[in-house]
């Protein structure tokens, strides 16, 4: 313990000291009301040196930091202060609006104007990157050349070449389909094609939109090997292709399979990995109180059950879980640990009104047009848009 009526200047320097470059021990030894305190006290202590009075003025720092840590304890519903500026994310490029992945749905929402560009990468038998919500061509959106839809469960990437991929018309969601029903001001655009990921590098710098970054993900899954490369034949081959076209400074990696973001932060650092976590739908990748195979053991049942915490001893940089599963506490957690939230995927106003009062970091939506709208109406800056064709 600290010994004032010993050596007051030492005392106070070894609190500074200790609150300064170990925030980690400051936690649980120099707590809020233990700095407040020793601030009462260094009132009756001399300044005697330079050097107390150097020590004196970083634990008034600390003194602020402490009120706020204590005015807000206890206040769960607290909103937390965004990390930086608001992100609006065209989920699928807006489904909701266009043919999901594809490049009329990246050219609408370019040229409405988003801050990121949501999307989801398979591979082909012959090894390129095309853009696919499903690790294969899904029965609900593609259509083979004699213009009838796949029958169940569809074809996966990894069984075909691009050539046999761009056979498939995507441009249109099967009618009478329950997935048609949830999307139906979806503007059907026959002829539409799976693009590769390069056609979608190319579109963005048609565009000239120097702002806009991309959110790719790994379309993988641990309890189906079968149906794509393995985690580091996939990283290798998307890794490969920023760096041929010179992107890897405008993407960030997203997955629900966290091996795969394990992969890309050890051969690509300076590319943001962001962490996807579902915990109560019917196919969850994250659990509470077991193990999981798609947390490549960063499970948060060793991290106090705590998502975030789980995702900050990974090495993540974002957290991006299903908006059902965040409260104001979560994010207030995620956020203390330096950990944006982007939440996914939120389609109506009321919902992304309150998680911006909230303070998420930004929101993926089918609809990136209403997100706009309740991003202006909460005074958040807007991005400009950049027309631009298919």
């Amino acid at each position: 313990m600290l010994s004032y009526a010993r050596d007051p200047e030492r005392s106070l320097l070894e609190a500074t000291i200790w609150s300064t470059f170990s925030p980690v021990t400051t936690t649980f030894f120099y707590t809020p009301e233990r700095i407040m305190v020793l601030a009462r006290k260094m009132h009756s202590i001399p300044f005697k040196s330079l050097i107390f009075r150097r020590a004196a003025l970083l634990l008034s720092a600390l003194v602020g930091a402490a009120l706020v840590t204590v005015c807000t304890a206890g206040e769960p519903d607290t909103p937390s202060a965004r990390l930086g500026t608001f992100d609006i994310e065209a989920h699928r490029g807006g489904r909701a609006l266009r043919p999901e992945n594809t490049l009329q749905s990246f050219a609408n929402a370019l040229s409405m104007g988003v801050d990121t560009l949501e999307l989801d990468m398979g591979v082909t038998k012959d090894g390129i990157v095309v853009v696919s919500h499903e690790r294969g061509l899904n029965p609900d959106l593609a259509r083979g050349p004699d213009g009838h839809y796949l029958p169940p469960p569809g074809i996966p990437y990894v069984k075909l070449t691009l050539n046999e991929v761009k056979q498939y018309d995507v441009g249109q969601i099967r009618p009478g389909s329950a997935y048609a029903a949830r999307f139906p001001d979806q503007v059907a655009i026959p002829g539409t094609r799976v693009p590769t990921l390069a056609e979608v590098f190319a579109l963005v710098r048609r565009s000239g939109d120097r702002h806009v970054r991309l959110n790719i993900e790994t379309k993988i899954d641990p309890n189906h090997p079968d149906e794509s490369p393995d985690p580091q034949q996939f990283v290798t081959v998307v890794l490969t292709l920023l760096n041929r076209e010179h992107f890897a400074d405008r993407v960030m990696i997203q997955s629900f399979d966290w091996r795969t973001l394990q992969l890309v932060q050890k051969q690509a650092p300076a590319i943001p990995t962001v962490y996807l976590s579902e915990q109560h739908e019917d196919d969850p990748n994250v659990f509470a109180a077991k193990s999981s195979p798609w947390t490549a053991g960063f499970d948060p049942q060793k991290y106090g059950g705590s998502v975030p915490r789980a995702i900050k001893a990974a090495g993540g940089k974002i957290w991006s879980p299903d908006f059902a599963d965040v409260d104001a506490q979560a994010i207030r957690e995620a956020h203390q640990l330096g950990l944006p939230v982007v939440v996914w995927t939120v389609n109506r106003p009321e919902d992304m009104a309150r998680l911006i009062d909230m303070g998420v970091d930004g929101i993926i939506s089918d609809r990136p047009d209403l997100l706009r709208t309740a991003a202006a109406q909460k005074g958040l800056p807007l991005p400009r848009g950049y027309p631009v064709s298919p």
